[in-house]
């Protein structure tokens, strides 16, 4: 497919100095000192436009650039999106990857503040508390989005919502789900005061998902999600109002927060359509 006219939205080639600037954006460091993110690839790309996220600026080697990837850029420069055509070899070296997907852009870092981020309408908020592995991070965020939660609340020291491993396992989800970077305590004294009742996954929990759900049927609720390894924070265990496990088979010890979080979710969401029918 042959590429939209150049426009004057669009530069010819990203100068050494932007390359490196870019390439910064793969670490914590260059993140903080910029306020920016990147995305690579297509299906990231797609999801950035349905979801209204604006980036800075869409580089792209027309050499390895697909036709789904070609539209996708006529797109961007519809809505006078800045583009800048490079060579394979340019964008491979801004992400630090061996083989270009031909596409990528960077994006500023949102607002995390919790006071700032929420909003009276918001009904079902995630906590993901220590939660250290992109991959689960990333898994979360893209299954809050899915199951109708309004924002998630990150604590102690979460993997960084906008490092590439995190914003690839979301799926595009994280340009579109609010986060909220906060402590347990702050977290705790937020559902107190927005009269959130907190359910906490717990491996020792007692409590069934199900009679819990018809306990909250038109209650605002945040949901806890700890690791794997060492579940959640005392703040948040014991100033919880419930506490819930996932039934499983006694031949697996234990499941990983991403699937854990999912599922209890997903229980969350499917409870909320039947008492809607």
């Amino acid at each position: 497919m042959k590429l939209p006219k150049v426009t004057k939205e669009e530069t010819l080639s990203p100068t050494r100095t932007e390359q490196k600037k870019v390439r910064s954006l793969t670490t914590k460091k260059g993140r903080r000192s910029s306020g920016l993110y990147v995305a690579e690839g297509v299906r990231l790309l797609e999801e950035a436009f349905r979801h209204r996220a604006r980036p800075n600026v869409v580089y792209y080697a027309p050499s390895v650039l697909s036709d789904r990837g070609t539209r996708l850029i006529g797109r961007f420069r519809s809505q006078g999106i800045k583009t800048s055509r490079a060579t394979s070899s340019e964008l491979s070296s801004m992400t630090g990857t061996m083989t270009s997907q031909g596409i990528l852009a960077t994006f500023p870092i949102p607002v995390t503040e919790l006071t700032q981020l929420h909003h009276h309408r918001m009904r079902n908020i995630l906590v993901c508390d220590g939660l250290s592995d992109p991959g689960n991070l990333g898994t979360l965020i893209r299954s809050a989005l899915a199951f109708g939660f309004d924002m998630i609340l990150l604590c102690n020291n979460c993997a960084e919502p906008y490092s590439p491993k995190v914003v690839r396992a979301s799926a595009g989800a994280i340009f579109a789900m609010p986060i909220a970077i906060t402590g347990p305590a702050q977290a705790v004294g937020f559902a107190k005061s927005e009269r959130f009742a907190t359910i906490a996954a717990d491996v020792a929990g007692t409590n069934s998902l199900d009679n819990v759900l018809r306990q909250l049927s038109h209650s605002k609720m945040m949901l806890a999600i700890g690791s794997e390894a060492e579940g959640l924070c005392d703040d948040l265990l014991t100033n919880a109002d419930f506490r819930v496990r996932v039934p499983h088979a006694e031949t697996v010890d234990s499941l990983n927060a991403a699937i854990a979080g999912s599922i209890l979710m997903k229980d969350c969401y499917s409870s909320r359509h039947r008492r809607k029918q």
